[in-house]
């Protein structure tokens, strides 16, 4: 407050409630104050639990012309600071290549009897009449925006709250009011929990443009839940990148001089798209002529850098020999070899290649032309390439798109992840050729709708029906009727075709009748016997040797030690062969050693069912650690007596 004798002593934090008036005690102008703070304390507390500052209530619907930026906003209320205050229509103009932040510039003055005169007493016949009382707190509300990166708020219009999100001059329509903020959060919650973040209808992107500066993608209308809270758009949203592409440099990338007719040659790179081109190295031969030295000898300089050889130095018809009359030496024509050398002051030609620079011409994204290289030497480009990327593109709950770069590799690129609060809508490989739009791929997460679950459902039937009838028709082709034309015809795959009535003494095997093999099943478990092929006991290693011997308790000091009990779990483990045709025991036979080593399962058909009684098993009790001649008298077990036999 600005005006003067104003006092004003409530704090939350005292947890004062209510002014008690007491009588006798003079009444103080800061209680009133008090007691009008309370009233409005309490009723932002519940308030803000319902709603936020920048929460439409009525009204207040946004307009926006997305070619000029002229924004009509028209009256309505809106919660601001606790109250629901009203707000008159407003008109602007924004920017349209941005995003924008359209809201409110709320702030508080205080009004005395100097602004405004109908504060004045106005009880006629008093003392006090035209005299100055309370002032006012009063409000104004006006309409404005902010850039999107701005966060502070301007002193002189007040405190900023945002209402709505512009992109691009196109609106984000956020959730409709009114709004109970705690219930919004509550559903919000329950919904991002449940279902995550998900496209309702729409909001598929496309890329309108491409060139050497930005990308311009479209997201057309559509609705959306991100982080439980709606997104919806209108029409059609316009989001401009700009083209921000990771570059590799490739360091003395080799390739062969091969020109053509006319000494050009065209180069494709092996990276591409090319971003640029630093240097191109080749071998270049040059014929120029040199004046010797001025006495014999002498050391004549080569007019280039990097010479690698000399080819010929020739004056007039006399043609001098490498390494006899002259070397290269640190680039210059050495003549202190015993050979023959050019008088001194005389001039020879020389024809010598020497590594040089080019400036290449047609420049492309993936070649470009160069001449003047020697015809089959190692031509070594310098240069940078347009690595490959995959981007994403999201938007979150205030509506706000963003692309979202991933990691740019030669080989394999790596897609990037959305941020948590963001959506993905769809995802951008990045090739960056040339008069290209990158590719699209539309992977948000979209809702399905009943009638999309009924179709699959009936697509399901449909395919289990399909899956039905190619069953039979396989097992009809399969038992397809072998009697046609009075023809009997059996291919040997099972026994179905042969007469069941009939004792059969064939085996069928691998599609081949032959005779069966009958065996005889033991049930080792159930007999408790060891069954083995006949032996004899051949000695291995045997000890002929003894030692002498002691008596462990002569004295008898201690008791004997008692036999070991141990009873022989009743498990009952057995198998039922029922046997109709001997194929089956004839293949297990023949597919073991008769006609190979090889083994194979077949199921053709198994099924469960519970047995009606189980077979008795008598159970089996091991002593130990009886000295030899004794002998056991009685044997208990769930104190029933049982029959003992002598120890084996």
């Amino acid at each position: 407050m600005t005006t003067e004798n104003f006092y004003n002593r409530f704090d939350s934090a005292k947890k004062y409630t209510k002014a008690l008036f007491r009588s006798s005690q003079h009444l103080q102008a800061a209680e009133l104050n008090e007691m009008q703070e309370y009233a409005s304390h309490a009723i932002k507390e519940i308030g803000d639990a319902l709603f936020k500052s920048g929460d439409v209530i009525s009204g207040c619907t946004c307009v926006i012309d997305s070619d000029t930026g002229a924004v009509t906003v028209e009256a309505g209320k809106i919660y601001l600071n606790g109250l629901v205050r009203d707000v008159h229509e407003g008109n602007l103009e924004i920017p349209t290549n941005v995003s924008v932040k359209i809201g409110v510039y709320f702030k508080e003055r205080t009004i005395t009897e100097l602004e405004d005169p109908d504060l004045r007493d106005p009880a006629v016949g008093t003392t006090n009449y035209q005299n100055p009382g309370a002032a006012r707190l009063q409000y104004t509300t006006t309409w404005g925006y902010q850039l999107a990166e701005t966060s502070e708020s301007d002193s002189e219009l007040g405190e900023f709250y945002t209402i709505y999100n512009v992109e691009n001059g196109v609106l984000v329509q956020k959730a409709l009011a009114p709004q109970l903020d705690s219930v919004s959060s509550a559903l919000a919650r329950y919904d991002d929990e449940s279902n995550g973040s998900y496209v309702v209808k729409g909001m598929n992107v496309t890329c309108l443009s491409a060139d050497s500066e930005e990308q311009i993608f479209s997201i057309n209308e559509g609705k959306a839940h991100v982080n439980g809270y709606e997104v919806g758009l209108d029409h059609s949203l316009r989001s401009v990148f700009p083209n921000e592409y990771d570059i590799q440099t490739v360091d003395s990338d080799p390739y062969i001089f091969e020109p053509d007719a006319l000494g050009n040659m065209t180069i494709h790179l092996n990276y591409t798209p090319l971003a640029e081109i630093k240097t191109v190295d080749v071998t270049a031969e040059k014929k120029v002529n040199l004046t010797h030295g001025s006495y014999s000898g002498a050391f004549d300089p080569i007019p280039s850098t990097a010479v690698l050889e000399i080819i010929q130095i020739k004056q007039g018809n006399t043609i001098y020999v490498k390494g006899t009359d002259y070397k290269l030496t640190a680039g210059q024509v050495d003549w202190s070899l015993s050979g023959s050398e050019p008088s001194p002051g005389s001039s020879y030609e020389i024809i010598y290649r020497h590594r040089t620079q080019l400036t290449p011409t047609n420049i492309t994204d993936t070649s470009f032309d160069i001449s003047g290289s020697v015809d089959g030497t190692m031509v070594l480009v310098t240069y940078s390439w347009k690595m490959p990327r995959y981007d994403i593109i999201t938007i979150d709950a205030e509506g706000i798109v963003r692309r979202i770069k991933g990691l740019a590799h030669p080989w394999t690129p790596v897609i990037p992840k959305a941020p948590n609060g963001q959506l993905i809508l769809a995802q951008i490989y990045q090739d960056w050729a040339a008069n290209t739009k990158p590719k699209v791929t539309n992977n948000a997460i979209r809702v399905v709708q009943m009638a999309d679950i009924e179709s699959m459902k009936n697509m399901i039937m449909d395919l289990y029906y399909l899956i039905a009838q190619e069953q039979l028709k396989n097992d009809a082709n399969a038992s397809d009727p072998t009697a046609k034309k009075g023809i009997f015809v059996d291919p040997f795959f099972d026994d179905d075709m042969r007469d069941q009535g009939i004792a059969q003494t064939g085996a069928i095997v691998d599609n081949k009748l032959m005779l069966p093999i009958t065996t005889e099943v033991h049930d080792f478990a159930k007999d408790q016997q060891v069954y083995m092929l006949p032996y004899t006991l051949e000695a291995v290693i045997s000890q002929e040797l003894q030692t002498g011997s002691m008596k462990i308790n002569p004295y008898n000091a201690f008791d004997p030690i008692p036999a070991d009990l141990s009873i022989v779990l009743n498990v009952d483990h057995w198998t039922e062969v029922q046997t109709q045709w001997l194929s089956a025991i004839t293949y297990t036979y023949y597919s073991r050693g008769w006609g190979g080593s090889s083994s194979s399962n077949q199921l053709v058909s198994s099924s469960t069912k519970k047995i009606a009684y189980m077979r008795q098993q008598s159970p089996k009790f091991v002593v130990e650690g009886l000295k030899p001649g004794e002998r056991i008298s009685k044997i208990k077990f769930n104190g029933i007596e049982i029959a003992a036999r002598e120890a084996e």
